[in-house]
């Protein structure tokens, strides 16, 4: 079982997962009550960390409340709120610094590679460790 897979089998119990090709442009994932949409499009070392940000929008929300306009300051907070959930899921903090701590010199692809996930999106997760003051 993959990182994706284990995601979705420690929430199947609360959340219900539906993989939909139709999905509108720049929308790879959405929460709409307690049924997570995503985009069979996309690749799965992307899929994830949309997958997990989701799972963190409904850890993080009370359900119902709709934060699909980005315009309101409120929504952009719980918009980053349930990303920064995700970033600690897929990258936990005790984890990344014992990788790092283990090796003289650590790219950010070598956190990649060892996490399964892109580039960028480590870039993201370091940066959020960052701002935290955790390294």
């Amino acid at each position: 079982m993959n990182n994706f897979e284990k995601l979705i089998a420690e929430f199947e119990n609360e959340l219900t997962f539906k993989f939909r090709c139709d999905m509108p442009d720049g929308l790879p994932a959405i929460i709409i009550n307690k049924t997570i949409y995503i985009n069979s499009k996309i690749p799965y070392d992307e899929a994830i960390t949309y997958l997990s940000e989701e799972i963190g929008h409904y850890k993080t929300l009370a359900n119902g409340i709709d934060i699909t306009d980005q315009s309101i300051l409120f929504n952009r907070k719980m918009e980053l709120k349930g990303r920064e959930w995700g970033y600690k899921k897929l990258v936990p903090r005790e984890k990344l610094l014992e990788y790092i701590n283990n090796r003289e010199t650590v790219y950010t692809y070598d956190i990649a590679d060892e996490f399964n996930l892109p580039v960028n999106y480590v870039n993201e997760v370091v940066m959020h460790y960052q701002r935290k003051g955790i390294f």
